[in-house]
């Protein structure tokens, strides 16, 4: 894929953040969209393993990662992840957990269970 074309579709998803912010009235997706719109330099890129090991995650957690999950380590957790890519690794080994943060804008979430990774 041609930088452009990624370039196109980050600022289609931030465009989506955006609007979702406001139809729902939720800060959470203008933060994500913030957080998106940081330097590539400054984006997260979060390791399974990291996942894994952080306190504040727990089995009804909803992950999100405004940036790449790369496929380093495992996670056990049986957790949700919404980010906007994956390595390879990531989502073979994540396989169904895996999901975009376009589906985060269109799914029912309980809030109070999201956790963003940065």
């Amino acid at each position: 894929m041609k930088t452009e074309e990624k370039n196109n579709e980050l600022k289609k998803t931030i465009d989506k953040l955006y609007k979702t912010s406001t139809e729902k009235k939720k800060d959470i997706y203008f933060a994500i969209a913030k957080e998106l719109e940081r330097s590539r330099k400054n984006t997260a890129k979060v390791n399974l393993s990291k996942i894994d090991v952080l306190k504040n995650i727990k089995e009804t957690s909803i992950v999100v990662v405004p940036g790449k999950v790369l496929g380093y380590g495992d996670t056990k957790k049986k957790v949700v992840i919404y980010a906007y890519s994956f390595s390879k690794s990531a989502k073979e080994k994540l396989q169904a957990k895996a999901k975009s943060l376009e589906h985060f804008c269109k799914d029912k979430i309980n809030y109070k269970d999201v956790v963003i990774i940065k």
